[in-house]
């Protein structure tokens, strides 16, 4: 599969700026604390930058079995069209199509104005039938991003949308994915969402599980897109090392990204792979501070982050936590800043839901049911911070999801599944029948392209329809001549 297209720019375009200061790192601590030994948690967060974007290689991996036909494949035809519609000449773009086999339709292919309707074409030609070989699919997918003859620095993604169960000889859970992003989109009553969401899992850079409706799919592309086409780092790491004798690295929380200690534990690297522009990573940092005898500044941690951008390296100088032992706070009394405290909730939020979905898996559907509300409760409701406001709409719409076995079997674990997954990767999937309407991780670009698909939407009816009346006209002219 090595056939991939090199990207050749216009004469007159000039090279791609690459610039450093990708990357914002803000870091919240309490800047005194007190002379008794204590614990302090601290909040390091890392945010994407409005530089240019990083050229992206893009393989859409689609379901074509016999449950596609009708509808769905129309739909499926039409989100799939709207994705070329949106790539540009920094883009590369490739088709995989499975059924009861898979099969690469089209080579990685550089997205310009005349491969732009080969694509649609081919797009158009896609045809439903047979089963669902997911693993075939997913295998053949990967395989266009690793045998890159050009560009394997690029960002490479897969999409992979399907509407129903795979055949009991396919294993697609089972693949490992490497760093590779895979984003999965299930849509309709039949979807697997344990497979989708263990897949997504699998991508542990960053992949999501988006539950879509119908109606919803181009949104929910889309919604993806605008992340996809605003990468600003690649290879993102971050490392924490304590400070000899002034602190102990308790525990590191940074969701399902892999995280990795040295021999003799002094430091912890977390690997987040790619970064959206004004995208956030936060990771809380536990630290053990030993008893001081006297009053004086400490320095008590370091940290620094390491990122790529086609194929460059860039580091970051590294930035010390330096805090006040003083007796004028003690250890029982001291409260973290606001700002670790919230990522406290929504952390503790991700476990009540993830305990509410084992409960409902196992038909224990009214104990789910109560540990939400318990959830609700801690949230208190006359609170109007925008997290709480957010995190309260996701428990209220899956306790409503959670009524009873078929609303759940149909909705409810989709939607569960997709929220465990945004939680993990800090990452903005799609999920509901509004999906405007749980955007706790959409960057300003995601919001921005989520009004795209209407207008394209009205453009194609548009179409459609001068189309027909076109067609009608001739019938009439055809009668009125042979009048």
């Amino acid at each position: 599969m090595n056939d991939d297209d090199q990207i050749v720019l216009p004469p007159n375009s000039g090279p791609r700026p690459i610039v450093e200061g990708r990357i914002d790192l803000v870091i919240r601590n309490n800047s005194k604390v007190p002379l008794e030994e204590n614990s302090q948690k601290l909040l390091l967060e890392l945010t994407g930058g409005d530089k240019s974007r990083a050229g992206l290689d893009l393989v859409a991996v689609l379901d074509v079995s016999g449950s596609m036909s009708g509808e769905k494949l129309a739909k499926m035809k039409e989100a799939t069209k709207f994705v070329v519609k949106k790539l540009g000449i920094v883009d590369r773009f490739s088709i995989v199509q499975y059924s009861s086999k898979a099969k690469r339709v089209c080579r990685l292919r550089q997205v310009t104005e005349s491969s732009r309707p080969e694509f649609e074409n081919m797009i158009e030609a896609l045809k439903a039938g047979g089963g669902t070989n997911m693993e075939d699919g997913l295998q053949i997918g990967l395989e266009v991003l690793k045998q890159r003859k050009f560009g394997k620095e690029r960002v490479g993604v897969v999409m992979l949308m399907t509407d129903g169960q795979e055949n009991e000889d396919s294993n697609a859970a089972g693949i490992d994915v490497g760093d590779v992003p895979v984003h999965t989109f299930g849509f309709g009553d039949d979807q697997d969402a344990k497979v989708l969401k263990a897949i997504a899992d699998n991508s542990k850079l960053g992949g999501t599980y988006s539950d879509v409706r119908l109606d919803n799919l181009t949104v929910a592309f889309s919604l993806c897109l605008g992340g996809l086409l605003s990468v600003v780092a690649q290879d993102l790491t971050l490392t924490v090392s304590l400070k000899e004798d002034e602190s102990t690295i308790k525990q590191v929380t940074a969701g399902r990204y892999p995280q990795s200690r040295d021999a003799d534990e002094t430091s912890v690297t977390i690997k987040f792979g790619d970064l959206y522009t004004q995208e956030g990573r936060k990771v809380l940092v536990e630290l053990l501070l030993p008893a001081s005898k006297r009053k004086r500044g400490a320095d008590i941690l370091d940290v620094a982050y390491t990122y790529k951008f086609e194929g460059q390296t860039f580091e970051a100088n590294p930035s010390t936590v330096t805090v006040r032992r003083t007796d004028e706070v003690k250890a029982n009394q001291q409260q973290p800043p606001p700002e670790v405290s919230a990522e406290d909730v929504r952390l503790g939020v991700a476990e009540i839901i993830k305990q509410a979905t084992t409960d409902a898996d196992n038909n224990k559907l009214e104990s789910a049911r109560n540990k939400l509300l318990e959830g609700l409760k801690t949230l208190q409701n006359g609170d109007k911070q925008q997290l709480k406001v957010a995190l309260r709409a996701e428990l209220e719409e899956l306790h409503e999801l959670m009524k009873s076995e078929p609303i759940y079997e149909k909705e409810g674990r989709p939607f569960a599944y997709s929220l465990l997954t945004s939680h993990d990767s800090q990452r903005q999937a799609a999920r509901g029948n509004d999906v405007g309407k749980f955007q706790l991780f959409a960057t300003p670009l995601m919001r921005e392209f989520l009004g795209e698909p209407q207008k394209f939407d009205d453009i194609n009816n548009l179409d459609k329809y001068t189309e027909e009346v076109l067609k009608a006209l001739e019938s009439v002219e055809a009668i009125i001549n042979y009048i």
